[in-house]
């Protein structure tokens, strides 16, 4: 009988580019006081060497991380600091890039999990590139 090798599916840490592959998962769940969100992104995750796996990162709307994700795909800051996409936009496809760390599971030490950190746009992506929300151009209005 002859059985498939062990392949290793856990990423390495280190540096890739991530392609959201399907649309985010957005789940409710219910806290001690009240009701929050959780967004979980499916991921296509590739190294330098091309070579092409998967990762699912869940993440929470107020964490720094979900911040630093919006901004890479396209998203836009209001005066308020909220980061938002424009409704429109399709985001499967949307790339950027980011380190995987091992972070030790915060109930039990013995597990890890592969984590994204310092999440950036993708390389030649300038800062001209960001889309300006409602149509503007970006040029300071002449009120004459």
């Amino acid at each position: 009988m002859s059985l498939p090798s062990y392949q290793p599916q856990r990423l390495a840490e280190g540096q890739y580019t991530f392609t959201i592959s399907s649309e985010p998962e957005q789940r409710k769940h219910t806290g001690a006081n009240n009701d929050f969100v959780s967004v979980k992104f499916f991921l296509r995750v590739e190294d330098s060497k091309g070579n092409v796996k998967s990762h699912v990162e869940s993440l929470l709307p107020w964490e720094p991380k979900y911040r630093d994700i919006l901004l890479a795909i396209g998203g836009t800051e209001d005066e308020r600091g909220e980061v938002h996409l424009h409704e429109t936009e399709d985001i499967v496809g949307k790339s950027f890039t980011a380190e995987i760390i091992h972070e030790e599971d915060k109930k039990d030490s013995s597990k890890t999990w592969a984590r994204i950190v310092n999440i950036e746009p993708p390389e030649g992506r300038e800062e001209e590139d960001v889309p300006i929300p409602n149509g503007k151009t970006g040029e300071d209005e002449i009120p004459f």
